[in-house]
């Protein structure tokens, strides 16, 4: 347990490290090159558009994937499954935290665009894209575990990334992030969840020196 333990500290702290260097250096070498996007993204906004993309980004707030989490991890649990909970609760805990501490540490400014979402703070990385790939990827992950057959974890796997794409579509649309803050976002909350399930996945199996 306690290895566990010290495996996900390292593990946050080197992504928080990563993502603070490569938005570090994106928005050095980028600087204002990704403004012209948004602002020809913003004159192609529509009523009907932006009535979607606030629904859809809701997908990755911690308003609905709290509770989520919370029904899933219950479930998880009463099935005999504490491992698959415990990591989909750290995916979504711990995504959070490192858009969180990297946004902070690089503070990017938010696209000079009309906001259609009310926001505060940095805008590099994006926490709902972050949040997103962490909690539905996580989810799948869990199926994977748990020997679910592979066609229905392909479907799993796909639903996931529509999601996930959905709502990092959804924060460039809104106007609150660039492109490359959802990418960031995506591939730290996905990478987290990835990590986080082979760290929880090892507490369930006996050590080497138990064979000896």
């Amino acid at each position: 347990m306690m290895r566990t333990a010290v495996c996900l500290v390292l593990g946050l702290v080197v992504l928080v490290l990563v993502g603070w260097g490569v938005g570090a250096l994106w928005t050095s070498i980028v600087g204002s090159g990704e403004e012209e996007l948004m602002r020809g993204l913003a004159e192609q906004r529509t009523p009907t558009l932006t009535a979607i993309a606030r629904a859809v980004t809701w997908a990755g707030s911690l308003w609905l994937l709290v509770p989520l989490a919370l029904a899933c991890c219950v479930l998880l649990v009463r099935a005999g499954l504490p491992r698959q909970a415990a990591a989909v609760a750290l995916s979504l805990a711990g995504a959070s935290l490192i858009a969180d501490l990297v946004k902070v540490l690089v503070g990017r400014p938010r696209p000079p665009v009309e906001h259609l979402q009310t926001v505060t703070g940095p805008s590099f990385p994006s926490a709902h894209s972050s949040q997103a790939g962490a909690f539905w990827f996580s989810l799948v992950l869990a199926m994977q575990s748990v020997g679910v057959a592979p066609t229905r974890v392909r479907w799993a796997v796909a639903l996931a990334a529509l999601i996930v794409l959905a709502v990092a579509l959804s924060r460039v649309y809104l106007g609150v992030h660039y492109p490359s803050d959802v990418i960031a976002g995506v591939v730290l909350g996905a990478g987290w969840a990835v990590y986080v399930c082979a760290c929880v996945g090892e507490m369930g199996r006996p050590s080497r020196k138990a064979h000896r």
